[in-house]
């Protein structure tokens, strides 16, 4: 066994002691950079001393690494790395957290297992060997000296790794880690200080499967009282770039460390600016929303349209709908967010009547021309489609009938941040066969009537029920399209009218439809506070949220941010000037 896959089973196992090992992988996904649905059961770990980079944090430093050094070379060597990635699980963005309301997010997800081990270790051999296998990768990032016919490289050597430990360890290297990594990896423990070929591959191994490089170490900075500190330049540094960027420092983040205009006011204030503008802030967002909202789960309309089954093709008949539909649908929520976060408002993601759609298919589907990213913005005909509720991802279903249900606990528990109970072991989740007489709502309530049912579905149902205005390809309607199994169709008037009990058993408000549900949920503030608890979930990780001893005043000072109606790129920037940001508490440290 090489002695840097020895390094990383010592900095996984050992240092991150406090996770998971050889818990349940997430799924593996698709190629793009969207997250894979995990296992609703996935285990969780008690929080960590250290996080570990995800895969997608990971994958991301490395590349920004590797520009630094390498600049327009980077990219061979990215390449090569890339299959390699494959063997890394996803990190899963469901988990089951007990007592946890809402939706959880990948960077919860701390489970250590023997295929993040062995990937991460080929990652840095891959990287190791393109560089060290091309003359001109290897003197970009060591210097010509290595090359030079002398017995003893400790100089050159020794500037290569204060320069390129600041960056792997996203701090100055002590003096520790510098003899660390000079004497026992690169001239191990002392036998030679020459620049081999196999001593400098070693050492690249070694710096990028340490410790200090696949986790967060916080365990500096000045103690404001017993047990609470504040954050150093170059801890809060890297706190700011993997919230925004999923990525580590730039250059900029890195000087502002260095001389201290990190830690003034002004100072951090520009750099909460300027790293916010970056573009690569999209997909840390992107992600947000896509784990937020379980984008995920949205149902595929092409379900039944590849087996041509008659029930089916009666109800897309003159739509386009193709495996793409889904994705479209997807990208068209993101579309919307990122939208909104550049130059909106909180409300404006559920009350907005503007179409984001820049395919035809899904375009049809809200009978609009497609939009293709300038303004003015093309509104919806139907003022009953409005935000998020209103979106294609959010209302489609592979079959051709609606899911009421599905509608209404996603509202309840990932909006309103409401507690549901757990349905009885027997339940039956499938309505029965529709009739020309029966609607989707009428299968529904006679399925959920009973009163082991009824207790919890009186606050499922009546969220679902109003959104019955769009069918299961997201179309809006006002009767329902009933088709018997030989594809014959039947109009059926739909009732909209539904209590949704939004602020509890005791609220028989009626609302009649879906502009009317919207617009009840943003007045009751429900919808505000849990999007700040979600926000602060996703930005400082299961130790902030309350249910497991968090700071509500973060999440109460994120939410009156929200209901004032301070623009969505003000709240976002928000969290770093909170003290919960900034500061680490003594159980953190390693």
């Amino acid at each position: 066994m090489s002695r840097g896959f020895v390094i990383v089973l010592l900095g996984l196992f050992l240092v991150g002691c406090e996770g998971v090992i050889g818990g349940t992988d997430g799924i593996v996904g698709g190629p793009d950079d969207r997250p894979a649905s995990g296992s609703p059961g996935a285990s969780f770990p008690s929080q960590a001393s250290m996080l570990r980079m995800t895969k997608q944090q990971h994958q991301r430093t490395v590349q920004d690494l590797l520009v630094h050094f390498l600049g327009g070379d980077a990219q061979p060597v990215l390449d090569a790395v890339e299959p390699v990635y494959g063997i890394i699980p996803d990190d899963p963005s469901e988990l089951d957290f007990g007592e946890l309301v809402g939706a959880t997010f990948s960077r919860m997800s701390q489970n250590v297992g023997e295929l993040h081990i062995r990937g991460y270790y080929d990652v840095a051999v891959t990287v190791a060997d393109a560089i060290v296998q091309d003359d001109l990768r290897r003197q970009a990032l060591f210097g010509d000296c290595v090359d030079q016919p002398v017995d003893d490289h400790t100089a050159c050597i020794g500037t290569f790794i204060d320069t390129f430990g600041l960056w792997t360890t996203r701090r100055p290297l002590t003096q520790n880690e510098r003899s660390f990594f000079l004497d026992s990896v690169f001239a191990d423990d002392g036998n030679s200080y020459a620049a081999t070929p196999q001593a400098i591959h070693d050492l690249l191994v070694a710096m990028m499967v340490s410790p200090t490089f696949l986790y967060f170490v916080e365990n500096q900075g000045t103690e404001l009282e017993d047990g609470l500190y504040e954050l150093d330049a170059y801890e809060l540094a890297s706190r700011l770039s993997f919230h925004f960027w999923s990525s580590m420092p730039d250059e900029e983040l890195f000087d502002a460390a260095a001389d201290g205009s990190l830690l003034t006011e002004a100072g951090y204030r520009a750099q909460v600016e300027r790293i916010y503008a970056d573009t690569r802030t999209r997909a840390t967002f992107d992600r947000f929303f896509f784990e937020w909202l379980s984008l995920y789960r949205t149902g595929d309309p092409f379900g039944g349209v590849a087996s041509l089954d008659p029930q089916k093709m009666t109800f897309v008949e003159g739509y386009d709908v193709s495996p793409a539909l889904r994705e479209n649908m997807i990208d068209e929520v993101l579309e919307m967010t990122e939208y909104y976060r550049k130059s909106g408002t909180f409300d404006d993601l559920f009350t907005s009547n503007a179409s984001f759609a820049r395919t035809s298919d899904l375009a049809a589907i809200y009978e609009v021309p497609t939009w293709d990213g300038s303004e003015p913005l093309i509104e919806f005909p139907t003022s009953e489609r409005l935000g998020l509720l209103g979106r294609g991802a959010l209302l489609s279903a592979a079959t051709v009938y609606t899911h009421p249900i599905l509608r209404g606990v996603r509202i309840r528990e990932d909006f309103m941040c409401d507690e549901l109970g757990t349905p009885p072991a027997n339940v039956n989740g499938a309505p029965d066969e529709a009739t020309t007489l029966m609607t989707t709502r009428d299968r529904i309530e006679a399925l959920t009537s009973p009163s082991n049912c009824n207790g919890c579905h009186q606050f499922i149902n009546g969220l679902g029920f109003p959104l019955e205005s769009f069918d299961a390809l997201g179309r809006y309607r006002t009767d329902e399209m009933i088709i018997d199994v030989d594809g014959d169709v039947s109009m059926v008037p739909i009732e909209l009218d539904a209590t949704p009990y939004i602020e509890g058993p005791s609220d028989a408000t009626v609302v009649s439809g879906p502009a009317d549900l919207v617009n009840d949920l943003l007045d009751s503030g429900k919808l505000q506070s849990c999007f700040a608890k979600h926000y602060v979930r996703f930005a400082l990780g299961l130790a902030a949220d309350p249910a497991y001893g968090g700071d509500v005043g973060t999440i109460e000072a994120l939410s009156e941010q929200i209901t004032s109606g301070a623009p969505l790129a003000d709240v976002f920037k928000g969290i770093a000037f909170m003290p919960a940001f900034k500061q680490r508490l003594r159980g953190d440290e390693s």
